[in-house]
């Protein structure tokens, strides 16, 4: 049981929905693990009152800062004052530090997370040929990661073709080698990694966000997804014998980099305690 008394530090998670986000029970277990007086707790906040509720928490001098979920990562940018990290590049933030002047300083996490997520899992995306399904504020962050860590090839699709084309006019912009160009919702043979970066799949009666009727029998299939934590769509992987990766591994490899960034954690802690 976290201790909460007059000196602990509070970190606000801002998503809507927000019952699926796995956060406080990682966070606070990290807090707990390195005796670290603080607690994250939820807000569900529909999008229409996310200025208000940051202009108004601003304020708050014990408030470390937030950790920003669906469907506020796009929108939240532009409350912060300054952009640290691959925010620079992306974007979006999944995380707002509260300065001591009342200010936001943002950053983007997600990407770096999955990627260390799928490394720690024995996949090493250098060379693969992947298709992303989504381009909103994680599927931006991931789409970034993955050049970075030197994917051959990146098919993107969205909903929103006009979200899409903006990730692929940046990634193009990178000149990283990696062939970048406009997916369908349709999984090839050739692709290695499947990517759910969509809301799709939240709930069990959601449609399939990618078709894997021609997957390769070798690819990995991952959803960004936390809860439920095997989606319609690992459902269906794994029926077909292919190799599943859940959304659990993304926050697990981002939260103590998150904590560093927010100041309760240092970097030395952070480097010699990986997950």
């Amino acid at each position: 049981m976290t201790r909460i008394d007059g000196e602990t530090q509070v970190v606000a998670i801002l998503g809507d929905p927000i019952a699926q986000a796995k956060s406080p029970e990682l966070f606070n277990a990290l807090f707990a693990r390195h005796g670290i007086n603080a607690v994250l707790v939820p807000f569900h906040v529909a999008p229409e009152w996310l200025g208000s509720v940051l202009d108004g928490i601003s304020g708050i001098r014990n408030l470390a800062g937030v950790v920003v979920t669906v469907p506020h990562k796009v929108a939240a940018l532009v409350f912060a004052a300054r952009l640290a990290g691959p925010a620079l590049q992306t974007g979006a933030v999944n995380c707002l530090r509260r300065e001591m002047n009342g200010e936001w300083t943002g950053s983007m996490f997600d990407g770096t997370g999955f990627v260390q997520g799928l490394r720690s899992q024995g996949c090493e995306p250098y060379g693969k040929r992947v298709l992303l399904a989504g381009a909103g504020g994680a599927g931006t962050a991931v789409g970034h990661a993955l050049v970075e860590a030197g994917i051959a090839s990146l098919d993107i699709f969205d909903m929103n073709t006009a979200s899409a084309a903006r990730l692929i006019d940046a990634l193009r912009l990178r000149r990283t080698g990696a062939v970048i160009g406009e997916g369908c919702a349709n999984a090839r043979a050739l692709h290695d990694l499947i990517i759910n970066a969509t809301s799709c799949g939240m709930r069990m009666d959601d449609p399939l966000p990618v078709d894997l009727s021609a997957a390769n029998n070798h690819a990995v299939v991952a959803d960004l997804i936390m809860k439920p934590a095997e989606t319609r769509l690992l459902g269906e992987a794994k029926a077909r014998g292919l190799i599943t990766h859940p959304g659990r591994h993304l926050l697990e490899h981002s939260i103590e980099a998150i904590a560093g960034f927010l100041n309760l954690l240092s970097a030395l802690e952070v480097r010699e305690n990986p997950l």
